[in-house]
């Protein structure tokens, strides 16, 4: 019994002995560190500090709405919160160009209620950049779905101190699927199948686009124009202002999902002067107000309602480092969306994205694990109106877009904001460019993973086109295929911050990740707050992105690229 125990105690140490000396194990062409793996998954898994952190950005520091004043408070914290887990380099990083933001806005008092026939309170809240009431404001409802100049003249001189729905009730269906889900095993095999040619006609998808399919014109958000181009645009416009003409109080909008849901928008560049109060209400609410009104019962509605217009906000990305050692000049970056919408906190949206990559830095920090390369963390703002941090930090750091050149005999386009796209409809729905200028960074960017598709767990990652990281991929994924993580697809996916680095050549992914309650419960909606967040996903997905930024710190060569389709301004890319 005693010459057995120093035996197998012998035999332990030579094994512990083995692993310490050679922890790095190459089962393909990829050296995976399963020690420091490990101390990565223990870290993220068993000493998870994610949901305080996602507790801070939901229940306190919000909603960061971009220009607002909370959104400044919350980056002071989230800067001292970064120094506090020994990232270096943290700042507050302003834009360069302000991109429209010439104004910030909070909603700082909500009243509204029905005040006859019969009392009963309105939930809702204000579209963002419109003002409030003059104080407590009262007067009847008018449903005017009229668009056209000749039949809105119908209502001249008949609107003034009134409320005005601006669309027939929805129907609303029930809830006969469940509002959550995650991939099933057929669902992520079909992710990997090779997408039909429609699918691969663009370099990135138009922003909107999910689960790999091109992106679609969503309905506007309230307050904002419709699809359909300048002629839309134009109608609403002229809408609007035939509406503030006449003396009206406010408007009201609605969404046909119903259930107390209603999604919230805002147009950062309206004139405060020349826009009413519009404010966006649950569809049950809404339509009472309009079948009473189909019944020729008068319907009043009073508010008080203070908006605070906030001049030259401070606009800004939020970085930090963990440097490397030997190939310390050489990034690779996660990242997500600082900025939310103001119905709710913003959980799922981006709050979650924001915590996760807080928390792999300090995975990353606190196990010990060493990084060639130096991690950078990049939270965004502005990305809700159209992806302006990340094109602005892309821009200035990496590589900006020349305008596109103009046709023969038509005038020059004048330039775009720095990192900004062209107008809407090229390609990716950056619009049409002309020629990349590179900075000396842009040879030494290895990649950029992002978070932003709500609380679900990691099921894997979009290529994004790049079919050379797709090996390279497949092995880095096997060390967390216990928590999920199984799905490649060559697909594009759209409407995120990865899109302005893949415009400009430079590796940028984003995670495959489960719907949850996403698109049915909480993108842009009143219901996006802290419960909404399911706590196994979210430590789950910190985890892999802090091993994802750590295997690619550690690899030899940088992640390799998809050629580059467009000129290059001044030198050969390399």
């Amino acid at each position: 019994m005693k010459r057995t125990r120093v035996l197998v105690g012998l035999l332990c140490a030579i094994a512990a002995a083995a692993v310490l000396a050679a922890p790095v194990l190459k089962a393909g062409s990829e050296p995976i560190n399963y020690v420091d793996i490990n101390k990565i998954k223990a870290e993220g898994l068993q000493r998870s500090q994610v949901m305080d952190l996602a507790s801070w950005l939901t229940d306190v520091y919000a909603p960061r709405l971009t220009g607002s004043p909370m959104s400044q408070k919350a980056a002071e914290w989230t800067v001292a919160k970064l120094k506090e887990y020994g990232l270096v380099n943290v700042t507050i990083e302003p834009w360069v160009n302000r991109n429209g933001f010439e104004r910030g806005w909070t909603n700082d008092k909500f009243y509204l209620a029905a005040s006859a026939p019969e009392r009963f309170p309105i939930p809702g809240t204000p579209t963002a950049w419109t003002p409030g009431t003059d104080g407590l404001v009262s007067g009847e409802v008018v449903m005017v779905t009229a668009t056209t100049e000749a039949d809105l003249a119908a209502y001249k001189g008949k609107l003034k101190g009134k409320w005005v729905l601006m669309q027939a009730a929805p129907d609303v269906a029930a809830y006969w699927k469940p509002q959550a889900t995650r991939y099933t095993k057929e669902e992520l095999d079909a992710l990997e199948a090779w997408p039909a040619p429609a699918q691969m006609e663009f370099g990135v998808t138009p922003p909107g686009g999910r689960a790999g399919g091109p992106g679609t014109p969503a309905a506007p958000a309230p307050g904002q124009p419709p699809a359909g181009g300048r002629g839309a645009f134009g109608a609403m416009a002229a809408r609007a202002a035939f509406f503030k003409a006449e003396g009206v109080l406010g408007t009201f909008t609605t969404a046909p999902r119903g259930h107390g849901v209603y999604t919230v928008g805002g147009n950062r560049a309206a004139d405060p002067a020349a826009t009413l109060p519009a404010i966006a209400i649950g569809a049950e609410h809404y339509g009472r107000i309009a079948r009473m009104l189909a019944k020729n019962i008068p319907v009043t509605i009073e508010a008080d309602i203070r908006n605070t217009f906030h001049p030259n906000p401070p606009v800004f990305n939020i970085v930090g480092e963990l440097p490397g050692t030997d190939k310390a000049d050489e990034i690779v970056m996660l990242g997500g969306h600082f900025d939310t919408w103001h119905a709710s906190t913003g959980a799922t949206d981006n709050g979650v994205g924001v915590a996760a990559m807080m928390e792999a830095m300090r995975i990353l920090k606190t196990s010990g694990v060493k990084l060639r390369r130096t991690v950078r963390i990049g939270l965004w703002g502005g990305e809700e109106q159209g992806l302006l941090g990340s094109r602005e930090y892309v821009a200035a750091h990496f590589a900006s877009r020349q305008p596109a050149p103009a046709a023969p005999g038509a005038p020059a386009a004048a330039p775009a904001a720095a990192g900004q796209p062209g107008p809407p409809g090229g390609r990716g729905g950056f619009g049409p460019q002309g020629p990349i200028e590179l900075k000396p960074a842009w040879d030494k960017f290895s990649a950029y993973f992002n978070i932003d598709n709500g609380t679900g767990a990691l099921r894997g990652i979009y290529l994004q086109g790049n079919d050379a990281v797709a090996p390279i991929f497949r092995e880095w994924m096997e060390p967390f295929r216990s928590l999920g993580m199984t799905t490649l697809t060559i697909r594009n996916t759209g409407g995120t911050d990865h899109l302005a680095f893949d415009a400009v050549g430079l590796p940028g992914f984003q995670f495959i990740q489960d719907e949850v309650e996403y698109d049915t419960m909480t993108h842009h909606t009143n219901l996006d707050s802290y419960e909404r967040l399911q706590p196994g996903d979210v430590q789950k997905m910190a985890t892999i992105a802090a091993g994802f930024a750590y295997l690619a710190a550690n690899r030899d060569e940088k992640l390799p690229r998809k050629p580059l389709t467009v000129p290059v301004v001044g030198r050969t890319a390399k």
